[in-house]
């Protein structure tokens, strides 16, 4: 009976679509060295499939799709790599719970950083106790050996470095392995917003490639709160006054912020490209000066958070 109507439904779904989708769930964890950098996007064909098709018939496809990817996933023996995956289908829900709400993009993010922050931290917790591992003291060892490593290999014959090169790496990668256990937890916050953000960017092209209008605003729209401006500021004065725990978490504030008004500032930046009609191979070009420049990734942030002031693409005249 059990097959029988699962065999009903899926005749009733588009089958190159299904196929498609358990193809994205599947191969991640299928190829965790090639593809596993796909997991981190699997938000997006939990999410559009339900805005393309409407809940009921999308949320059929969606979990057809997930229960075939997990039964090859079991098959090979990449149980546990499809396991993470679905901590990514919560985001998925969420994004659509706001699209059928019309809330904001901003609104719609919060909620998804909310959802996705929770569904790693019990993944982890459960993974944890089941395995006797710490997995965050397991990811600092791991990051802490590939310095030591990387300063072995630096200070070989084959490197052929200079004395005076292998001093200021050493000197370096000290400092970074005293840095990096403080700054851990808000890079860890920075990878959660940006999972979300890439998620939203491409649910919010795909949708209006299939449907013709899109779940929010364009992008180049996006605009932070504006009393969000006193994040950054306060995250300084905490990093400037505090000591100890409390200055490391006013560095992890310093790197959200930062983050935030760089999705700000990218916008105004292809805001302005646009307006400014730059062609797609001028365009491209930029994009890759700005993002391959470390410079440019703080210009960017910079331009964000002055347009807070000057509002560059005029959004507020427009949505006054």
């Amino acid at each position: 009976m059990i097959g029988s109507r699962f065999r009903r439904q899926s005749s009733s779904l588009p089958p190159d679509q299904l196929f498609l989708l358990i193809a994205l769930f599947f191969l991640p964890a299928a190829l965790p060295s090639a593809l596993g950098w796909l997991t981190g996007f699997l938000a997006t064909p939990v999410c559009v499939p339900l805005v393309v098709h409407g809940y009921p018939k999308g949320l059929r496809l969606v979990a057809i799709a997930l229960a075939v990817a997990g039964a090859g996933a079991l098959a090979v023996r990449q149980i546990e790599m499809f396991a993470f995956s679905l901590t990514l289908v919560p985001l998925g829900v969420t994004l659509f719970s706001s699209v059928r709400a019309k809330e904001s993009a901003v609104k719609s993010g919060a909620k998804g950083l909310a959802a996705l922050a929770i569904a790693w931290i019990l993944f982890w917790t459960v993974y944890g106790n089941l395995t006797g591992i710490n997995s965050y003291n397991m990811l600092l060892k791991a990051l802490d050996l590939g310095l030591e490593q990387t300063l072995e290999l630096s200070k070989s014959k084959d490197a052929g470095l200079s004395p005076e090169i292998i001093l200021r790496l050493s000197e370096v990668t000290a400092a970074m392995r005293e840095t990096i256990p403080r700054v851990l937890p808000g890079l860890l916050a920075v990878m959660v917003m940006c999972t979300v953000w890439l998620n939203m960017v491409l649910i919010n092209r795909l949708s209006g490639w299939l449907t013709g209008t899109t779940p929010w605003e364009p992008y180049t729209a996006w605009r932070l709160p504006e009393h969000l401006v006193w994040l950054p500021i306060g995250a300084i004065a905490v990093m400037l006054l505090g000591t100890g725990w409390l200055q490391d978490a006013g560095g992890w504030l310093a790197m959200i912020a930062g983050l935030l008004y760089l999705f700000q500032g990218l916008a105004v930046f292809v805001a302005l490209l646009e307006r400014w009609r730059v062609p797609p191979l001028v365009r491209t070009i930029l994009y890759l000066i700005v993002f391959l420049q470390t410079y440019g990734l703080l210009l960017l942030a910079v331009l964000g958070l002055i347009d807070v002031w000057y509002d560059f693409r005029k959004t507020k005249e427009t949505n006054a």
